[in-house]
């Protein structure tokens, strides 16, 4: 109910002037106007007691139902795709624009001074994070075994060494008889694993690789992930390409003979052939205990014949051959190369990079270039000229007209001949055979040497002296033969040691020059004795053993001995140079 009022006219007494509102307005009463809700039907009020027990009337209230409201996060992505092309200047500017070179020259030469100064002091300012130290999630401190495999169905038969591809993913391993001796009566494959993949069965090899006889050493290609090289017991190098698909994977195999190896092959490797570092530029090289350093050339023929090689002779006036036990090649300084005796000597030669031809020695003989590339690695004049003369003389004999490779090496000339000795020093050797030789993959004159004696020494390759010796832990003298080792893939002061007759160590320089700082925990998943062992080159956490039992096991070690410490580079080149500087002293 509204209840108003209004002015009925009247003019007051007090105020005469008709204008003013208020002479014009009185007020007064009517009776207000009721509105009547839409539901007339409802009651208007309902009855409620109170506590005392009396009863009193409460009115309705009218309201409209309760707004709900909800929240909904919405995120919509747009996606658009445009081609844009520059414009030349003659194009923005409708011709060729004017440059004035000399001005520009004179601003260059003006500008120069204070832009290299400033760069140089950004280089070596404000060095705010070079203390942080990221804290991972993952950052594990145990060793623990992540994956085993096998071969179903081998008996008696040890892991002889095992490799990892460039991938990281796909792990072969090679079986045989290590105390053979003489002739092999064995057969024993060649197996790969991916040990990542989901439905991986351990003991069932992805391929399994027959072979006559069994394989002493491995190596993949270093950026073909498919391609596997392998030297047998019989003195045999053979290639596979696993990733063919094929029932026979073989792409290339050495034969027995009198230039090539007549005994086990002791150590494979690729090589760089040149310094182009192209997909399919690398070399195989080799060494056996029957004394050659033998270097193949798959690109240009299918192993028929080594393009070069070298003979390992003993120093001093009586010469006699030197078995090779074990060869590594510098990755980084490819000439440089490095062989384990079986006598202990410990050599250091150098293969002369490839040079300008003599060119093709002129007569009634056509040299091919596989025969001049033969005679062009012959240094000395007198010795190209004897195989020369040799080569041809067969070829009277023979009434052959065109000299090629195979020829040099069907008219069977000197071994020495063919293969001289390399340029070489002698470090510090040991007293046992060297059963393991590896150069530093970060540090170009750092070489790493294991032996049957129980040492394992660290050279600088310059100089004769090692510049540290370790003896790993072992309980008696007689069983502290080194049988394998090699370098981190990750860390530079890091390297692991395996011992024949049980135990794997792992050594950082940078913790302790003198003691290893972990024992992989083998006694829980297997035998002791361990004949090879490897770094993935990925996932730079693991590390692959093979053992005397043909189980191969994967571990992944502690956190810290595999994350790169930002001074690890500068401490190895300062421990090599106080090593030396100590030894000057003395």
């Amino acid at each position: 109910r509204v209840r108003g009022r209004a002015m009925n006219g009247v003019a007051s007494p007090e105020n005469a002037d008709p204008r003013d509102p208020r002479n014009r307005f009185s007020d007064d009463s009517f009776d207000g106007v009721n509105i009547q809700p839409r539901d007339t039907d409802s009651q208007k009020y309902k009855a409620v007691q109170d506590k005392d027990g009396g009863w009193y009337a409460q009115g309705v209230r009218l309201q409209t139902d309760k707004i709900s409201l909800v929240n909904r996060r919405l995120q919509s992505i747009d996606l658009q795709e445009a081609e844009v092309q520059t414009m030349s200047a003659s194009e923005l500017l409708g011709g060729e624009p004017e440059v004035d070179e000399a001005a520009l020259l004179d601003f260059l030469r003006t500008v120069l001074p204070a832009v290299e100064h400033e760069l140089g002091v950004a280089w070596n300012s404000m060095p705010a994070f070079d203390a942080y130290e990221p804290l991972w999630d993952d950052a594990g401190e145990t060793c623990e075994l992540t994956q085993q495999v096998w071969k179903e169905g081998l008996v008696d038969l040890q892991v002889c060494s095992i490799a990892w591809n460039i991938t990281g993913a796909m792990l072969a391993a090679s079986f045989g008889r290590l105390n053979t001796l003489g002739w092999c009566d064995a057969s024993a494959p060649v197996c790969l694993w991916n040990v990542f993949r989901p439905q991986l069965n351990p003991g069932e090899p992805d391929l399994v690789i027959e072979i006559n006889g069994f394989v002493m050493c491995l190596a993949f290609h270093p950026t073909q992930p498919g391609l596997l090289a392998g030297g047998t017991y019989n003195g045999e190098l053979m290639i596979w390409n696993t990733a063919s698909g094929e029932l026979d994977p073989l792409v290339a195999s050495s034969s027995i003979d009198d230039y090539f190896h007549r005994e086990a092959i002791q150590a494979v490797q690729w090589i760089p052939a040149d310094l182009s570092g192209g997909a399919d530029a690398y070399l195989l090289a080799t060494v056996s205990g029957d004394g050659k350093v033998l270097i193949w050339d798959a690109r240009e023929n299918d192993l028929s014949y080594p393009s070069r090689g070298f003979m390992l002779m003993s120093s001093g006036s009586k010469k006699r051959v030197l078995g090779g036990r074990s060869l590594t090649f510098s990755p980084l300084d490819p000439w440089l190369f490095v062989v384990g005796c079986e006598t202990g000597v410990v050599i250091r030669g150098f293969r002369p990079p490839p040079g300008a031809s003599l060119g093709k020695p002129s007569g009634q003989y056509l040299w091919k270039p596989s025969a001049v590339a033969l005679l062009d690695q012959l240094t000395a004049n007198s010795v190209r000229l004897q195989l020369q003369h040799h080569v041809e003389a067969y070829c009277r004999t023979a009434g052959v007209k065109e000299v090629t490779a195979e020829v040099v090496f069907q008219s069977k000339p000197d071994p020495a001949t063919l293969f001289p000795e390399p340029r070489r020093t002698d470090l510090e050797p040991h007293h046992a055979p060297v059963s393991v030789a590896s150069f530093s993959p970060f540090h170009r004159k750092l070489l790493m040497t294991g032996s049957v004696d129980g040492s394992l020494k660290l050279f600088d390759v310059l100089q004769q002296k090692p510049v540290m010796t370790f003896f790993p832990p072992t309980k008696h003298l007689s069983t502290c033969a080194v049988s394998t080792a090699a370098w981190s893939c990750s860390r530079p002061c890091v390297f692991a040691v395996a011992m024949e007759m049980g135990g794997v160590y792992i050594y950082d320089l940078m913790q302790s020059r003198q003691e290893p700082v972990l024992e992989l925990p083998l006694t829980v998943s297997g035998s002791q004795k361990v004949t090879s062992l490897q770094f993935n080159p990925k996932m730079l956490r693991l590390l692959s053993v093979g053992d005397e039992n043909g189980r191969v096991r994967v571990f992944r070690l502690p956190f810290k001995l595999s994350e790169p410490q930002k001074t690890e580079v500068a401490y190895l080149g300062q421990l090599m140079g106080n090593s030396k500087a100590d030894k000057a002293e003395k």
